[in-house]
């Protein structure tokens, strides 16, 4: 593990070192840690939420916000004014619920949602979805997707990549069957102010064919989110091949694993990972 993550850093760091500049005259992008794949991007005249509006679930299987973070972000207390975008990856209960993001929708009128179709059928449900729906883009994508879109001076790509395969046996056939096979899994890339941000969403280590065909290669990105999945050889090797930067911070870590996660990172201080909402990771140009 060690010795491919040593291999991937030096990849991520073999790239031209800007002008030195003081901090205080250079642009920031800062990166705030909701929950689970919740995120807060902020830039000079931007802020973007993705899969940050869930919450609620029972159990402890996945890291969510508390009652008091979830409502400060649907009221718009700061940092959470002047949201501009929300973007949510999937359907799944960890990354989206339907009364949070419609409360949002009311609460924030500038707000903006990108979400796939799988995602705005949900919000249909909602009594009050017309009175936000000319705010909503949802976008039904087909097996290989991928479009563009301006929203608030910024540009948002939008891909469809595999969902991570979770194998169950089917009860009428005995036969193994991946139930994730069909939901809509978005990842995005998103250029504000200067910065490009990319998030995974639930994307597969296994999707090899959409990770080379969307043609990162070679691209440098500003912040990489992505899954803690891929912190073993497949994944790690994958983007390796794909991304040239030297923000990689990983994400969908389990309740009361981030120390054992930062453990096989250590030593690698372009790659984090979030053990508490709200903490931040500020980037400079």
């Amino acid at each position: 593990m060690k010795a491919i993550l040593y291999t991937l850093a030096m990849i991520l760091l073999a790239q031209s070192t800007p002008a030195m500049l003081s901090q205080e005259s250079r642009d920031t992008c800062t990166v705030t840690y909701i929950a689970n794949e919740g995120f807060l991007i902020e830039t000079k005249n931007q802020k973007v939420l993705i899969d940050a509006l869930f919450g609620g679930i029972k159990g402890d299987w996945c890291e969510q916000p508390g009652d008091s973070l979830s409502s400060k972000i649907i009221h718009g207390v700061a940092p959470f004014d002047g949201i501009d975008l929300i973007l949510v990856t999937h359907k799944h209960v960890d990354h989206f619920s339907e009364p949070m993001v419609i409360d949002f929708l009311k609460n924030n009128g500038k707000s903006v949602l990108i979400c796939p179709e799988q995602v705005n059928e949900m919000l249909r449900n909602n009594a009050d979805y017309s009175k936000v729906s000319g705010r909503i883009k949802s976008l039904h994508p087909g097996k290989d997707f991928d479009t563009s879109l301006s929203v608030r001076k910024m540009k948002v790509r939008v891909m469809r990549f595999d969902h991570g395969v979770y194998i169950l046996t089917d009860s009428a056939t005995g036969k193994p069957h991946n139930i994730h096979s069909g939901v809509e899994n978005f990842c995005y890339l998103v250029e504000s102010d200067g910065f490009t941000v990319f998030h995974s969403g639930d994307c597969s280590t296994s999707d090899t064919v959409h990770f080379a065909g969307y043609g990162f290669a070679g691209k440098s990105i500003d912040i990489v989110l992505v899954d803690r999945t891929f912190l073993q050889r497949e994944g790690m090797d994958l983007l390796s091949r794909a991304f040239r930067t030297k923000n990689m911070i990983f994400t969908h870590v389990e309740p009361g694993r981030a120390e054992y996660y930062r453990t096989a990172i250590k030593g690698l201080p372009e790659m984090s990972i979030f053990a508490q909402s709200l903490e931040k990771k500020i980037i400079l140009k």
